[in-house]
């Protein structure tokens, strides 16, 4: 019941932010350009909001600290893994915003290079 409670709260939270930050993102045109050497088909793409992963992470955190209430009479090990995750999670929706960022920002329509993604993710 407590994985499903926290489920739901991770959607409901997700949901909710994508209502907000969408237009934002709208808004400042951060929109991923699409390179002319593609299929005519995929420039349909061009303008789709990126760095919308911000809503995930805001799910997972709000999920996170419901499901921390649950833990808070469980053992300091499971806190400690559950503590780990919740950095590993962080630390991928950073390097997939870093991603997204030099995508829109800087105007390097490959973001980051496989190289620095893999070494991001180790």
């Amino acid at each position: 019941m407590q994985t499903a409670i926290c489920a739901f709260i991770a959607f409901g939270l997700t949901a909710l932010s994508g209502i907000w930050i969408l237009p934002m993102l709208r808004k400042l045109n951060f929109g991923q350009t699409i390179l002319d050497i593609g299929p005519s088909w995929h420039k349909s793409k061009e303008g789709t909001p990126t760095m919308g992963g911000i809503m995930f992470i805001i799910g997972i955190l709000g999920a996170c600290c419901a499901a921390f209430l649950f833990l808070k009479d469980e053992p300091n090990a499971e806190k400690v893994r559950f503590g780990s995750g919740i950095v590993m999670a962080l630390g991928y929706g950073l390097l997939g915003f870093i991603d997204d960022y030099t995508k829109v920002v800087c105007h390097k329509n490959e973001g980051l290079t496989p190289k620095e993604k893999f070494l991001g993710q180790v």
